[in-house]
């Protein structure tokens, strides 16, 4: 009994059900505890991509969401309310998506105001990132069995203070949303807000950031968030592995597509 508890709790498990400018959504079973991270989808396709990955809706644990912004928090009330799950949101992100979100059952709604556990077995670590929102923040979700996953598809620039949440993760979820060349062809605000500090990681500064957090225990980035119009999955794919490459670094990269879930991946 003590052996097969102790074979459960030692993998984790991600599938990144969809990420783009029309939903984000991440499952991850990590120390036996499944959390999703954003339902940027309706309750419906949330449904169908759950299908497709086998997973059971009702075993999630918690929802935690990143920002306020549309495209990350449209199915959070529904999912809330439909499998009485707690949802953990910074308070500013909630006041300005409280109308969207809806009644959310007492007791599901959980503030983020610093580091907090989930079941006793998954300590989670958010941290501040430049976004243009009320408040934007990535996560670090550290497991009782050692494992270690980083979310942030949402992330303007590179500080020095992010970098230590990156630290001996296993598993990185980071956004290349734009090639800088096509995004020139964008209106001149549009271009101003997609390239400004506050706003999203072009494939070049997604891949240095992958190349200078890359540690030997690293086993897979996730690139997250690809822009349809200012992007393509083959460039931001092989920007990042001529990055690596060129530091000669091995490492597993995987496009997050907008339309259907990353197959699934157990370490």
């Amino acid at each position: 009994m003590g052996y097969a508890r102790a074979f459960f709790l030692n993998y984790m498990k991600i599938s990144i059900l969809g990420s783009g400018s029309e939903g984000n959504a991440t499952y991850i079973d990590l120390a036996g505890v499944p959390i999703l991270v954003d339902a940027g989808f309706s309750g419906k396709t949330l449904m169908e991509r759950f299908l497709q990955i086998e997973v059971v809706p009702s075993s999630l644990k918690a929802l935690l969401v990143t920002h306020e912004h549309v495209d990350h928090i449209k199915g959070v009330g529904i999912i809330s309310r439909k499998l009485n799950l707690p949802i953990y949101i910074t308070p500013e992100s909630y006041r300005v998506a409280q109308r969207q979100l809806g009644k959310i059952a007492e007791g599901n709604l959980r503030f983020i105001s610093g580091d907090f556990w989930i079941d006793g077995k998954v300590l989670v670590i958010p941290f501040d990132v430049n976004h243009d929102a009320a408040r934007t923040v990535g996560f670090r979700l550290e497991g009782v069995n050692g494992k270690t996953v980083v979310v942030t598809t949402d992330v303007g620039s590179v500080t020095t203070d992010i970098a230590p949440f990156f630290r001996n993760a296993d598993v990185i979820v980071l956004e290349s949303n734009y090639d800088f060349g096509m995004l020139q062809d964008y209106p001149y605000a549009l271009k101003q807000r997609i390239n400004s500090s506050h706003g999203h990681l072009s494939n070049e500064d997604s891949c240095r950031m992958i190349g200078e957090f890359y540690h030997s225990n690293l086993r897979k980035v996730y690139l997250a968030h690809v822009s349809k119009n200012s992007n393509t999955y083959e460039m931001a794919l092989n920007t990042t592995l001529q990055e690596l490459n060129a530091r000669c670094i091995s490492l597993d990269v995987e496009v997050a597509y907008q339309h259907h879930p990353t197959p699934m991946f157990e370490l």
